[in-house]
């Protein structure tokens, strides 16, 4: 019974021992001690996903995980090294508990390039680019009042242009691997397809309750004269902000609902627009923010579901189309397992009234198990199917609307309704229309056209006559 007794004094010795000890140490913060147990998961290399022979991506891969026991400031460092593995841009991490965290993910991009002479001078991503910059600026080194900084460069670097389905799904796997280690997140990559990137991941992520902000640059990080510096600090200070809990992008002075945006412009700064949202933010001698926009917090679990099935076609009609081209394309699409088919219609949703085959092509797609959704080919405004007469027979079709959401995020959200894999053909349609991440106006706050109204539509008759 002493034995006992004695055995039980010194171990409880040996925790107060241990925990008096640890207290000591540089930097340690309790506020911090729960991450200490947690089993950390080092990120892997960028690479593309083929999917299977269903064409959807494939589960999320098992990866090698350790269990990290030592404190905050020897986890950093023994992130850093290879090229498997995050690097601190930092010396070590300081007074963590009083300083945000941001995890910087670069998968490469104009901002990262310079001229490669193997290329013919064309502009080429240039490994450990980003990590020497970082190094060497003062904004995150000196400044107290920024986040603390950890970034971690994919290998290879690609251009957004080969991105996919896959890399996306990888990128949100490591930002919900790290997602209890950091504040916010920020993802650096090319502007072609950073839209449909940042539209994807919104939709993967469920109960977001951290920034994830997207960006990139117009011009090189090393030119003299460039937006990178100041896309890259003000993504860093988004994305350690307490109120944004969402994925954004920002570019050049604004910051944009990631599923609201689309690229508008390939030579100046402003590359991004929101067509039919205000910027969430917008920056000058102030950062004037608009609160009223951004998403609530969530308020449930935070979780990632990165399946997409990629078996969809967009299909963009212009005046004088051969419509039989079009309807064995869609015949022939079925065949191989069609799933979804994106109409970018003129105006509110209209096509030819005349093209009855076409129209019965939509009809057997739909009733095949095809979702077909229509969207307007104007920079902004919404879809209204049926407000026009011509829009009655694709109603009629079982076509669904989009809404006033962007071609990107109507391709990323019906990807990934239908790769859900838990959802009817049906509930997917229903889906498609039901406001998921912001990324659309619901249909009671969309005002129609100025001839919707009887009033207008009888000054419109009184008037129609006259010459102006």
């Amino acid at each position: 019974m002493v034995g006992n007794i004695n055995y039980t004094v010194i171990y409880v010795l040996a925790i107060v021992i241990i925990l008096i000890l640890e207290s000591t140490v540089e930097g340690f913060s309790p506020s911090l001690s729960t991450l200490r147990n947690v089993q950390h998961n080092r990120i892997p290399h960028l690479r593309s996903t083929n999917g299977d022979a269903d064409a959807k991506l494939p589960a999320k891969e098992k990866r090698q995980q350790t269990t990290s026991h030592e404190s905050v400031q020897a986890r950093a460092g023994r992130l850093g090294g290879g090229s498997d593995e995050l690097t601190t841009t930092l010396e070590h991490f300081g007074d963590t508990a009083a300083r945000k965290r941001v995890l910087i993910l670069c998968t490469g991009g104009t901002l990262t390039m310079s001229n490669d002479p193997s290329q013919g001078g064309s502009l080429a991503p240039v490994q450990g680019a980003l990590t020497k910059y970082l190094q060497n600026m003062r904004e995150f080194t000196d400044d107290p009042e920024m986040p603390e900084i950890v970034s971690h460069e994919y290998t290879p670097l690609i251009d957004s242009s080969d991105m996919g389905p896959g890399d996306w799904a990888l990128i949100a796997e490591d930002i919900a691997e790290n997602y209890y280690y950091f504040d916010g997140f920020v993802v650096l990559m090319g502007t072609d397809t950073m839209a449909y990137a940042a539209s994807a991941l919104s939709f993967m992520f469920q109960n977001l309750g951290k920034p994830v902000v997207f960006t990139g640059s117009q011009i090189p990080l090393r030119e003299p004269y460039n937006d990178a510096r100041k896309n890259l600090i003000m993504a860093v200070i988004f994305a350690s902000s307490d109120t944004v809990s969402e994925v954004t992008i920002f570019f050049h002075d604004r910051l944009i609902r990631a599923c609201r945006a689309t690229k508008v412009n390939t030579s100046k700064l402003l590359a991004f627009d929101s067509p039919n949202i205000e910027p969430l933010a917008e920056i000058g001698i102030n950062i004037e923010e608009r609160d009223h926009l951004y998403l609530p917090p969530p308020r449930g679990a935070f979780r990632v579901r990165t399946e997409m099935d990629t078996r969809l076609i967009t299909l963009r009609l212009v005046p004088g189309f051969d419509d039989t081209c079009i309807i064995h394309m869609i015949k022939a699409a079925r065949e191989t397992h069609l799933k979804g088919l994106i109409l970018q219609l003129y105006g509110t949703g209209n096509m030819p009234s005349l093209k009855d085959d076409l129209v019965h092509a939509l009809s057997d797609a739909t009733a095949a198990g095809v979702c077909v959704v229509v969207t307007t080919q104007c920079h902004t405004g919404s879809v209204l199917l049926g407000h026009y007469a011509t829009g009655q027979a694709l109603i009629k079709a079982g076509t669904v609307s989009a809404g006033d959401m962007t071609l990107e995020a109507a391709t990323a959200k019906l990807a990934y309704l239908l790769g859900r894999g838990d959802l009817k053909i049906d509930e997917v349609r229903d889906l498609m229309g039901v406001d998921l991440r912001g990324e659309l106006t619901p249909k009671d706050q969309i005002s129609p056209p100025p001839l919707a109204s009887s009033y207008q539509k009888a000054i419109f008759q009184k008037n129609r006559s006259r010459t102006y």
